[in-house]
């Protein structure tokens, strides 16, 4: 595909988007690894097939990310692509969290929480981009996104996810959002590439916007909806990331 707005750019500039994505690729398969993880937990402890399968075809799709990633890495620097070598990957423990508690944890950290801040942010990314490359790449990934998010509210509407369960969420909620989103909030630096807006790299100020939006619009109303208690998360959301 022809891309003019690539193509125009400097090579210095490229060289620094093509890193962007190179790091993205990596930031991927970090994801895949998670999704595989939440995958063994599911055929360990049980969980609805519907939700099974989309967690299994996930771990597929990050890979997918990552190929695209590279693949649109390999374009901006006008060479090969790349694959990721070694990716560092953490498995948070949740502890003393077990079982069924884990699981549900592991599901709203990746679906509810991670997956579905990202369909706003790539949402946001593609009416900006003005790259047909960036935009096909970002409309691919937000595609698979959003079944990845669904994943996460379903389970969490299962009988899997416990009255009882649902009952120790509050507290785990804001220390999730709080650790998740502390660089976000508490880093006051410019974003990676946020100097180049036409290839669809938001600014942080922008982002926070938009996370604060989706939790408050989508995330908080989604707990609701599942019977549990945002109340706690709520408030850190109110202090952490203030409407202006």
């Amino acid at each position: 595909m022809k891309d003019d707005v690539i193509a125009s750019l400097p090579m210095e500039q490229r060289n620094v988007l093509a890193d962007i994505w190179q790091k993205r690729a990596g930031f991927e398969l970090q994801v895949a690894a998670g999704f595989a993880g939440i995958s063994m937990s599911m055929f360990e402890l049980g969980a609805d097939p519907y939700v099974v399968k989309i967690v299994g075809r996930a771990v597929r799709d990050e890979i997918r990310h990552a190929e695209i990633s590279t693949e649109l890495a390999a374009r901006y620097r006008g060479d090969a692509v790349i694959w990721p070598t070694r990716v560092p990957v953490h498995t948070p423990r949740f502890e003393p969290a077990q079982g069924g508690l884990r699981l549900a944890l592991y599901m709203i950290a990746m679906s509810c929480i991670n997956e579905t801040v990202a369909c706003s942010v790539l949402e946001a990314a593609i009416n900006q981009s003005e790259s047909p490359l960036v935009k096909a790449a970002l409309q691919t990934i937000l595609a698979d996104e959003i079944d990845h998010a669904r994943a996460g509210w379903a389970h969490l509407a299962s009988p899997w996810v416990t009255p009882e369960i649902k009952t120790q969420l509050p507290e785990w909620l804001r220390r999730m959002l709080s650790a998740k989103l502390r660089e976000l909030v508490e880093d006051e630096s410019p974003l990676p590439g946020e100097a180049f807006p036409s290839h669809g790299l938001l600014a942080r100020e922008r982002t926070r916007r938009i996370v604060r939006a989706t939790l408050d619009d989508v995330i908080f109303p989604g707990f609701d909806a599942a019977g549990i208690d945002a109340s706690l998360a709520r408030a850190w959301a109110v202090e952490a990331l203030p409407i202006s």
